[in-house]
Order: C-alpha cells, then sequence, then structure tokens
C-alpha cells in the first residue's frame, strides 16, 4: 500500500466512525459498518455500503458512504451514489419510503460534492443527507 493510499485508508476510517456517531446521536442502531467492533455490511445488490443502521420503531434502514476527497470522482463512487440515493423500503411500516442515504465527506469539500451530486443529477433527492466530519 502507497502511503497516499494508507492516508485514503485513514481518512476513510475516520469518515466512518464520524458517521457512525451521528447515527447513534439521532438514535439508530449500527448494525453492520466498515469499522473496528462491527461486522462488515453485507453485499446490496453487488455494491457494500460503509455503514447499516435501522431504526426500529420506525421499520427502516438507514445506509452510508464514507468519501474522501480522491474517491469523489470515481466511477465506482458515482455507481454507489446512484444505486443507494434510489432504494425504497420494502416491508414495515416504512414500505415504500425512500431509503436515507448518508454521504460522510472530509471537511472542506462540501462544495466538490454538491457540485458532484448535480453531475448526477441527484442534488434534489431529499433521502440524501450529507455530513461533513
Amino acid at each position: 500500500m502507497t502511503s497516499a493510499e494508507n492516508d485514503r485508508s485513514v481518512e476513510h476510517e475516520r469518515l466512518v466512525k464520524a458517521l457512525i456517531q451521528e447515527l447513534k446521536s439521532q438514535g439508530f442502531e449500527i448494525v453492520n459498518a466498515a469499522s473496528e467492533g462491527y461486522a462488515p455490511c453485507a453485499e446490496v445488490e453487488g455494491y457494500f455500503p460503509d455503514v447499516k443502521a435501522v431504526n426500529r420503531k420506525k421499520d427502516f434502514v438507514v445506509f452510508g458512504l464514507a468519501k474522501t476527497c480522491s474517491e469523489l470522482e470515481d466511477k465506482l463512487t458515482e455507481e454507489q451514489f446512484k444505486f443507494f440515493s434510489h432504494r425504497f423500503m420494502h416491508g414495515g411500516k416504512s414500505s415504500g419510503s425512500a431509503v436515507p442515504f448518508c454521504i460522510a465527506i472530509t471537511k472542506g469539500w462540501e462544495k466538490q460534492l454538491d457540485a458532484f451530486l448535480t453531475k448526477l443529477k441527484l442534488e434534489q433527492k431529499k433521502n440524501i443527507f450529507k455530513y461533513a466530519f
């Protein structure tokens, strides 16, 4: 692993942990996460979220991705954003509702994230929640 890859990995891990804390503070239960102490997230139709959380009272799931600055223009990131932003609940009390999709980005890169979402025509989606840590 190059030092640049290691830096990205460390930053990605930091963002995942920050997103976990944010979701916990909002009352979500973290089911899976790409972080120490959690089982990794299962594949969802070919894609792996960084965090999967649930709200058992409202009977819905939340998916989260952490993205470093260098990952914002990746083809994989583009595919993941399109996929996770278009998910709907399949059962329970929240059946038919859009699945909340949380994106964690490094503080200072909010404008780049907004531009990327606009490029993907996702800027108007009400189920996308952006966090800068």
